[in-house]
């Protein structure tokens, strides 16, 4: 009867010791994935990141970002902030504070330089632009 408790609370030990380890981890885990997630968002609001968003905004539209522009204001999504699966970083603009008028970006780092690596546009803000483009 002794031998069968003893081997009871080591079972009851290594089980202990394993949610222990397991928690953790666990805990880490979601440590690393918030520091890196802060680190997208330093990437993202950097001055770097801005000069890029603005370089691919007056692309789209030649008086951007001024009050003669369609494009006259965007804000980053912190929420849609993200790694990419082939590299970089996704991250979605709104366009004059209208959730339908978006720009999604994947900012690469090329060569020490952050660069627009896909760029991708709301159907609301194309068809806005191509109203434009055609006046």
């Amino acid at each position: 009867m002794k031998n069968k408790k003893r081997w009871l609370l080591i079972g009851v030990a290594i089980l202990i010791a394993g949610l222990l380890i397991g928690s953790k981890v666990y805990m880490d885990k979601q440590q690393e994935a918030k520091v890196r997630k802060e680190k997208m968002i330093e990437i993202v609001k950097s001055e770097e990141a801005k000069k890029e968003f603005e370089v691919v905004l007056t692309n789209l539209d030649s008086k951007a970002l001024t009050s003669d522009g369609i494009i006259n204001t965007y804000s980053i999504s912190n929420d849609t902030i993200r790694k990419n699966p082939m590299g970089g970083i996704n991250v979605v603009l709104v366009i004059n504070d209208d959730a339908n008028l978006t720009i999604e970006y994947t900012l690469n780092m090329i060569n020490g330089h952050l660069e627009a690596g896909g760029v991708s546009y709301s159907g609301s803000l194309a068809n806005l632009l191509e109203v434009n483009h055609n006046e």
